[in-house]
């Protein structure tokens, strides 16, 4: 009707430290609670009074059980941390690196489980054409990395450096680059709607060529900036990138 518990442990080491531990248990529990008439003679435990020298004797036979026991589980806790499986490290400089981690952290969290790699180094990093809605790359180094054609819909790049990442057709919409570098970033066809840019967002040398920046607050400086640099329509939207930034109202172009 039940299922043997050793079975559901694959790990021989493991099965090896949960037999080990639970022995320990067992003598622990009958070091315990061992009957002190047992370890008399029969003529002593038939007798109505226990003569001094055997009782003296039951004391010492119980005492020694209760340390052998006290022992075993003591060395069963000891053991079991060291064969207890362990989440394999993730190689440093490696492809591995790249590889976004499950958590709870993103502008747009409310509460369910989303990918992060905050505060990681990821340059070159190649993301193109993934789904990656939502994930935090806070604090991260994302320099020369490719998020061309993926969706960053309310990712997060906050303090994030992304000098020189390719986003030529990424959907960054919502996205947060508050105080993150774009330094020469290419945001060439992408869709930048109502994302948060800040005064502390640096722009400088960044490629918008038919890109879509509707309903994304920008500082004068940084709208003249933009205006100076931009022409061309998204492909998706079908929006000017000019009209986009409505640098009609700019003055002093």
């Amino acid at each position: 009707l039940f299922p043997d518990p050793l079975n559901l442990f694959p790990s021989e080491m493991f099965r090896s430290g949960l037999v080990f531990a639970t022995l320990a248990v067992l003598a622990t529990t009958a070091g315990a609670f061992t009957s002190p008439m047992l370890s008399l003679p029969r003529t002593a435990r038939n007798a109505a009074v226990t003569p001094l020298s055997l009782r003296m004797e039951e004391s010492s036979v119980v005492e020694s059980a209760r340390r052998f026991a006290a022992g075993l589980a003591l060395s069963g806790l000891l053991v079991m941390p060291s064969i207890m499986p362990t989440e394999p490290a993730v190689a440093a400089n490696s492809q591995e690196q790249f590889k976004v981690l499950q958590g709870a952290a993103s502008t747009q969290d409310s509460g369910s489980r989303r990918t992060i790699t905050r505060g990681t180094v990821l340059d070159g990093g190649d993301f193109s054409g993934q789904n990656l809605k939502g994930v935090s790359f806070q604090q991260s180094l994302c320099r020369q990395c490719n998020f061309a054609n993926s969706k960053l819909k309310g990712a997060s790049f906050f303090d994030g450096d992304l000098s020189g990442a390719n986003m030529e057709g990424a959907d960054v919409s919502n996205a947060n680059f508050e105080m993150a570098c774009m330094k020469e970033a290419n945001l060439k066809n992408a869709v930048v709607n109502n994302a948060y840019i800040l005064a502390t967002t640096k722009l400088d040398g960044i490629v918008i060529d038919g890109a879509d920046f509707t309903d994304t607050f920008l500082r004068k400086d940084q709208q003249r900036y933009l205006c100076k640099r931009a022409k061309g329509t998204n492909p998706k939207t079908g929006i000017e990138t000019r009209e986009s930034l409505m640098c009609d109202q700019v003055k002093d172009l």
